[in-house]
């Protein structure tokens, strides 16, 4: 029940909708086991008078030894779609660790802690890949809550079980990590304001270069938005971004939002997962600097609310030399529309002509996702992108 939380701020967050109830009276309101909750402590009763919160919370009954087994939501009107907010019922750790028994159904392969006593941002673990920015790895602490997105969100069923055979009882799981295995991942530390947060760019050839469930994490903004960092790729933010191959992706945007004016620091690590003769610098186009993050890997700089977000880029290549491949660019069609990812920054225009050679459309062209309608087309058409950087066509079919 919820007075267990008494002279605690306490709320329950609903997919359907993406919004919050806060739980107060009466005081035997059921918690739902394998449910996640927001708790929080206050200085004062928001009526004025005292006590304020206590620094722990007591259970009682019966600890829970059982699978716990949960239908999760997946609700395409929703405006976030598919976000889960779990609980961990049991009085010892468990491990994110993809196991069979967690009977996982429709369910991305990262999870998310908020991290509110250090950084104030979500922090995450994907278990395919054995890394992420969670200092505990993969284990989840006794009550904590978490949050899972459904791989697909579509409104298809989604489901889990937290499963009793992975909890783990060792008091020395929290020193635990499994970031020594994953080669070729850099990892980016944001600090400023008394807050931080952490993006992971890395390389796995099984990874492609959208949204993969089973090896991307998306950014997840925190309830108080305080500062963030994440790499952008073909219109996504990622808090954990796994590329098919350095080759394809040697240059990734990475883009910062402030909340107050001040100095920040940005901190690489994991450098040396990558090879030895492989150049890693960071691009700050505001300031227009690049720094040899393998002779320094601390950046200082002052940002402000107003400044634009998208200010850094991160080149695993050296940048005197950088080539940009036109290959990389996708062309194809859907339904009704021609669509161009393009994974790099440029400037140029698209050009969409019939079979007979006919102008039908046209757009500029921008990193990400361009899309250009055709209403009522059929048959073979010859998109045709101009840019600097080169010149990319591509016959497409709609029908």
């Amino acid at each position: 029940m919820i007075e267990a939380y008494l002279w605690h701020y306490l709320a329950q967050y609903h997919e359907n909708d993406d919004s919050w109830t806060y739980l107060d009276l009466p005081l035997s309101i059921p918690l739902n086991v394998g449910e996640g909750y927001f708790a929080w402590k206050y200085v004062t009763d928001p009526n004025g008078t005292p006590p304020p919160s206590p620094d722990s919370v007591l259970f009682s009954g019966t600890m829970n030894s059982q699978d716990v087994n949960l239908t999760l939501g997946n609700t395409v009107s929703s405006p976030n779609t598919g976000w889960n907010l779990i609980g961990n019922p049991f009085p010892v750790a468990i491990n994110w660790n993809g196991n069979v028994d967690w009977n996982l159904v429709n369910v991305g392969a990262t999870m998310y802690i908020y991290d509110n006593s250090v950084s104030g941002n979500y922090v995450n673990w994907n278990y395919n890949l054995g890394t992420g920015t969670n200092p505990n790895g993969g284990y989840i602490a006794a009550t904590q809550g978490f949050w899972v997105r459904t791989a697909v969100q579509d409104g298809s069923a989604a489901s889990l079980t937290l499963p009793a055979s992975q909890r783990e009882h060792n008091p020395a799981i929290f020193l635990k990590s499994g970031n020594d295995i994953l080669q070729d991942q850099l990892i980016l530390t944001v600090e400023g304001n008394g807050h931080s947060d952490k993006t992971i760019i890395g390389f796995y050839p099984e990874a492609t270069s959208g949204f993969d469930p089973e090896y991307d994490g998306v950014y997840y903004y925190p309830i108080q938005e305080v500062l963030s960092m994440y790499s952008v790729v073909l219109g996504q933010k990622y808090a954990l971004n796994e590329l098919p191959s350095i080759d394809e992706y040697p240059v990734i945007p990475v883009d910062f939002e402030s909340r107050v004016s001040q100095e920040y620091t940005i901190t690489a690590e994991w450098l040396d997962r990558f090879p030895t003769d492989l150049p890693i610098f960071l691009e700050d186009k505001k300031e227009n600097v690049f720094q040899d993050l393998r002779l320094d890997p601390v950046y200082k700089f002052t940002s402000d609310p107003d400044d634009n977000y998208k200010r850094f880029k991160v080149y695993f290549s050296d940048r005197f030399n950088q080539e940009v491949s036109m290959e990389n660019i996708r062309i194809f069609s859907w339904q009704q529309k021609v669509i161009i990812d393009v994974p790099f920054e440029i400037s140029g225009d698209i050009f969409v002509y019939d079979i007979s050679g006919r102008l039908v459309a046209e757009g500029n062209a921008h990193m990400g996702r361009n899309e250009i309608k055709l209403a009522n087309a059929n048959g073979n058409f010859i998109v045709r992108l101009i840019a600097n950087e080169g010149v990319k066509s591509e016959k497409v079919y709609i029908k």
